[in-house]
């Protein structure tokens, strides 16, 4: 059974204007009837344990699961910094087991320049690998999320999963960055288009252990203009993904108006047979 979830970020100007905190955020998400809560560590007020506790507690309160606890690392621009990424990551895993989140999402990021995309592949896959371990021994799976850089198609993430080749990371699907999509963000690789875009889905889709729907323009039904959703979660449902599906909105209507209708639409596709 798919779940709906919605990730912290995706109001994030609601939290930059003080409008809305991490407590305010849960109450959002029952009131929009998901199941669940995608949280990034940048959304927390304190990592302080009295304000974990109370966050935990909430989310049990209002019946919510903590779905994914998300960190954002970046491996492949410089050696120099990826012990300090990799502590992120540990200290995000720890706080992910407190509050009860099955999984960490991270990112590998990009090479410093197209002639060292190999050499900050590798760095990524030592990095991951790390994690991966750090994750097995405190109790997290690591999941990668595709998100530009180095991981822009699915041969990317598929290259990613075998070369970590640990039994504790995990792959994260994200809808909106893959090349070959027309509209916002995302990469653009040029010769690519919408079949190389969904084939990208299809080669991820049996490895995923959570899946973030982007939404960047939605029309007064809430469907999306750039991603064809019902394609999507055929393939969801080909591979039975069983799992979260977490709303991510990236588009530039406001938040609190366009996001309500995104909810119900993606979970008009949840409940399809």
């Amino acid at each position: 059974m798919m779940r709906l979830s919605c990730l912290t970020l995706s109001f994030q100007n609601q939290f930059r204007s003080g409008k809305m905190d991490i407590f305010s955020f849960l109450t959002t998400c029952r009131a929009l009837n998901l199941d669940g809560a995608d949280i990034h560590m940048q959304s927390l007020k304190s990592t302080e344990r009295v304000h974990l506790k109370e966050l935990r507690r909430r989310a049990l309160d209002l019946g919510l699961s903590i779905s994914c606890m998300c960190v954002t690392t970046e491996f492949g621009r410089s050696a120099e910094a990826v012990p300090k990424e990799i502590e992120k990551a540990r200290q995000a895993i720890e706080i992910g087991l407190f509050l009860g989140a099955p999984l960490l999402r991270t990112f590998v990021g990009s090479a410093p320049s197209a002639d060292k995309t190999e050499e900050a592949h590798q760095r990524g896959v030592a990095a991951l690998r790390k994690c991966a371990e750090i994750g097995a021994d405190l109790g997290m799976p690591v999941a990668l999320q595709n998100h530009s850089g180095l991981t822009s198609t699915g041969d990317d993430m598929l290259r990613f999963h075998r070369d970590v080749n640990h039994p504790n990371f995990t792959l994260l699907l994200d809808t909106g960055h893959f090349a070959g999509r027309e509209g916002p963000n995302g990469p653009k690789i040029a010769g690519l288009g919408y079949e190389d875009y969904y084939k990208s889905i299809q080669q991820v889709a049996p490895l995923a252990q959570f899946v973030r729907a982007k939404l960047y323009q939605l029309d007064e039904k809430g469907v999306e203009r750039h991603i064809d959703y019902r394609r999507v979660f055929n393939i969801l449902r080909s591979v039975h993904y069983n799992g979260f599906v977490s709303l991510v909105y990236e588009g530039k209507e406001e938040e609190t108006a366009a996001i309500p209708r995104g909810a119900r639409f993606l979970r008009s596709h949840l409940l399809e047979a």
